[in-house]
């Protein structure tokens, strides 16, 4: 028992002499919970040597040296790697939501056995797939936030990271498809314009609206812990 109120004050100890309200919070939390092991196995060992506890206490406390000079170093530091923290909060949690989501259209067109089901939405089945399909979009949109959030990622990452599947669907309608369509000299989006705006308003639009709100739980910041007053 003593041992689990020893480990809780190290947090506390450490909490309240680092600022490091600038870092993520999961970033945060994990820098904590490093620095207080380390300390606790300091004030252990001293402890084994035959110190009392105060005085392991007080050189445990000193291995930190300046608090101060320590909260900026491991800032600068932490700032130093924004690509890894980008990757990891941000590109690593988007590619899984669209992995997910082009994976499980594609599991849809192969029980479907006819991909025009997915496209002709006027007919029962074509309804069907669409309806489940959409649906689903609330699930990846939940995966890409909040595997950002657990990696410490903003909420505007958490945001992106859960709507990218619509993302890259809203790139294909707005850039790929009339490019493409102007190098091909395809002849059915030239003169249908109607139709093609009308996509946009079936696979774009609805499921990005279903990706928003899967990711939305996710999406509330948590405050940072206020160092305590002395």
């Amino acid at each position: 028992m003593a041992d689990k109120q020893t480990m809780h004050d190290w947090r506390e100890m450490v909490r309240e002499r680092l600022e490091t309200c600038g870092l993520p919070p999961a970033q945060r939390e994990q820098i904590i919970s490093e620095l207080a092991v380390h300390l606790e196995e300091t004030f252990e060992a001293a402890r084994f040597r035959g110190l009392t506890e105060t005085e392991a206490v007080t050189l445990a406390l000193q291995e930190a040296g300046d608090w101060n000079v320590l909260s900026k170093n491991i800032y600068h530091a932490a700032k130093e790697q924004p690509m890894n923290h980008r990757a990891k909060s941000l590109w690593l949690p988007s590619l899984a939501s669209f992995a997910a989501a082009s994976l499980f259209l594609l599991v849809l067109t192969q029980i479907s056995m006819q991909p025009q089901f997915l496209v002709r939405l006027t007919s029962g089945l074509g309804r069907s797939f669409y309806i489940g399909w959409l649906c689903a979009q609330l699930l990846f949109g939940a995966l890409g936030a909040f595997l950002s959030r657990r990696a410490g990622g903003t909420r505007t990452a958490r945001i992106v990271a859960g709507t990218f599947p619509a993302i890259v669907l809203f790139g294909l309608w707005a850039f790929w498809i009339p490019v493409s369509a102007l190098l091909e000299h395809n002849a059915f989006v030239l003169r249908h314009p109607l139709y093609y705006a009308l996509g946009f308003f079936v696979w774009v639009v609805p499921p990005g609206i279903a990706l928003l709100l899967g990711a939305a739980p996710f999406l509330r910041q948590p405050n940072c812990s206020e160092p305590s007053k002395a």
